[in-house]
C-alpha cells in the first residue's frame, strides 16, 4: 500500500500534493525512488484476520457451543442416514417378504450407526467452540511418524544380476527382476504411511 501525507493512494486514481496534480497514471509510470522523492511510502497491507464463519460470529466471537452440539449432532445422523439409504429397500424386502439381507450388508449397516455414535460422542465431549471447530474441520488422516504407531514404508529390492530386456536391450532406466522371494529395505530417510488423526471426527465405513 502506498501513503501520502499519512493517506492511502490508489493506483489510476489522479492526486494532488503540495500544489502539483499528477495524473491516474502517474504512479504506475514512476520508479519507488520517484514515489519517495515526493515523500510517498510504501506499508504493507493489513492483514485481516479469518475466522471460520460456521462456529464464530467474528473474530474471537465464538457461537453458542450447546447450539452448535446440537447441529452438528443432527448433521451425523443426517449423514449416517444418508449412507443407510441406499440398502434399506433390502431390509423393507426382509420386513415384508422374508427375504435374507447380506451378511456384508447388516455388518455396514451396523457400523454405520456405530461410527454415528462414536461421532456424536466426539462432538458432545467439545469443552468449547475452538475444540469443536478443531475436530470437525481437521483432516482425516495425518503423516505418520515412529511416535504414532504409523507403519512403516518400505522400498522393494531388485536382483541387480538379472536385468530385464527387451529384445536384447537394456531399458531406460534399466529394469531388474525381483528377488523371489520379494525382499525390502528401509527409505533413507525413513517413511511412514497416513495414519487416523486423533484430533478428528471418526471417519465412516466404506462399504
Amino acid at each position: 500500500m502506498l501513503k501520502l501525507d499519512g493517506k492511502p493512494l490508489n493506483y489510476d486514481r489522479a492526486f494532488t500534493h503540495n500544489g502539483v496534480n499528477y495524473p491516474r497514471n502517474w504512479l504506475r509510470l514512476t520508479s519507488l525512488e520517484e514515489k519517495q522523492a515526493i515523500g510517498i511510502t510504501e506499508v504493507a497491507d493489513s492483514v485481516t484476520p479469518s475466522y471460520n464463519q460456521k462456529f464464530y460470529w467474528g473474530v474471537d466471537n465464538p457461537k453458542d457451543i450447546e447450539e452448535l452440539k446440537v447441529v452438528w449432532i443432527a448433521r451425523q445422523k443426517e449423514n449416517a442416514a444418508a449412507l443407510l439409504s441406499p440398502t434399506d429397500w433390502l431390509v423393507t424386502r426382509y420386513a415384508e417378504a422374508g427375504t435374507a439381507i447380506p451378511e456384508s450388508t447388516k455388518t455396514y449397516r451396523a457400523a454405520v450407526r456405530t461410527l454415528c455414535g462414536e461421532r456424536e460422542a466426539q462432538i458432545t465431549a467439545c469443552a468449547d467452540t475452538d475444540a469443536l471447530c478443531t475436530l470437525i474441520t481437521a483432516s482425516a488422516e495425518i503423516t505418520g511418524t515412529a511416535d504414532n504407531g504409523a507403519t512403516e514404508k518400505l522400498n522393494e529390492k531388485f536382483d541387480t544380476s538379472k536385468e530385464v530386456l527387451i529384445d536384447g536391450a537394456s531399458q531406460v532406466p534399466k529394469v531388474y527382476e525381483s528377488f523371489d522371494p520379494k525382499q525390502y529395505e528401509s527409505y533413507d530417510p525413513k517413511q511412514y504411511e497416513l495414519v487416523a488423526n486423533p484430533k478428528a471426527l471418526k471417519e465412516w465405513p466404506s462399504e
